[in-house]
């Protein structure tokens, strides 16, 4: 049987059914890998909830008074960026404030262009 996708309304549904229940195309996945890695869809986070734990610990700590230092750190496409921001939400819906800052490696050239 051919399972190639015949027109756009196919791969539409097959991405939306993938936004809505992720655990019918996880279920063959290595979870050890994507723990590590990440994975995402939508604003949603799967394979972080470590890493995320750790980082609202570190929040939670320096809240307390302790000094902390988290740096978020990997290759492009693994979910920094959206684990960054889901942190974000924890500390604004806190009470806290959040400042941020994003590389952007075209605009390298720019002194504080992130």
């Amino acid at each position: 049987k051919d399972e190639t996708y015949q027109d756009m309304t196919e791969v539409r549904d097959d991405l939306q059914l993938l936004l809505d229940k992720p655990s019918i195309y996880l279920h063959d996945q290595d979870m050890g890998r994507l723990s590590m890695t990440g994975l995402q869809f939508g604003d949603t986070v799967f394979g972080r909830n470590a890493e995320l734990s750790t980082i609202k610990d570190a929040y939670r700590r320096t809240v307390s008074g302790d000094r902390e230092l988290v740096i978020i750190y990997g290759q492009s496409g693994t979910g920094k960026s959206l684990l960054a921001h889901e942190f974000g939400k924890h500390v604004l819906s806190d009470g806290g404030v959040l400042l941020s800052g994003k590389f952007d490696q075209l605009e390298q050239g720019k002194p504080f262009s992130a």
